[in-house]
C-alpha cells in the first residue's frame, strides 16, 4: 500500500524547513540580535526555539531521541528571554537546526500512513490531550514552525529585507 498521506506530509516538512532556511538565510548574524518589539523575543532566541521545538518532534513521534535536550531550558516554551551574547552563536544553531532538520526527515520518510489516527508517543490522558494523535502533532508542529518563521520575517521587514 503506497503512503499517499505520509509523502505529502514529507513534502510540506521539507517546502517547510526550505521557506524557513530562506529566511534565515536574509538575515545576518547582527540582524538575528534584533527584538521584535522592545524586550520580546529576538532572532537568536526564535533559531533556539525552532531548533529545540523539531527536536522535540521525534519524541512525540516515537522514532528517537533528543539532539539537543540542553537546550530546552534555555529556548523551551516559556523560558525567559535573555540578551543575544548570551546564546550560542548564530553559526552554531544553524548547524544544530540543520542536523534536527536531517534528523525529522528521515522521520518522516519512515512513517506510514496508518500511524497518523495512531496516539503520539507521549499522550497520557487522551481526553484532555490537545494534540492526541500523531497526526495532530504533525499539523500543530509545522504551524507553530510557520508562526516563528512569519516573526523572522517581520526582522527582515524591519531590516529593509523583505522580499514582500
Amino acid at each position: 500500500m503506497e503512503n499517499i498521506i505520509s509523502k505529502k506530509y514529507l513534502q510540506q516538512y521539507e517546502l517547510m524547513v526550505g521557506w524557513i532556511n530562506e529566511t534565515l538565510s536574509g538575515l545576518s548574524d547582527e540582524d538575528f540580535k534584533t527584538e521584535l518589539s522592545p524586550g520580546k523575543n529576538h532572532g537568536v532566541w526564535i533559531l533556539g526555539h525552532l531548533i529545540v521545538s523539531d527536536d522535540d518532534f521525534s519524541l512525540y513521534m516515537g522514532k528517537g531521541d533528543l539532539l539537543y535536550p540542553e537546550l530546552a531550558e534555555v529556548f523551551g516554551q516559556g523560558s525567559k528571554i535573555q540578551s543575544p551574547e548570551n546564546y550560542p552563536s548564530v553559526g552554531d544553531l544553524k548547524a544544530r537546526w540543520d542536523r534536527v532538520y536531517l534528523k525529522n526527515k528521515k522521520i518522516y520518510s519512515e512513517l506510514i500512513d496508518s500511524e497518523f489516527d495512531e496516539a503520539h508517543a507521549l499522550v497520557k490522558d487522551p481526553e484532555s490531550d490537545f494534540f492526541k494523535t500523531k497526526g495532530r502533532v504533525i499539523m500543530a508542529w509545522q504551524l507553530h514552525q510557520m508562526y516563528h518563521n512569519g516573526q523572522l520575517g517581520v526582522i527582515l521587514s524591519k531590516k529593509g529585507k523583505s522580499k514582500y
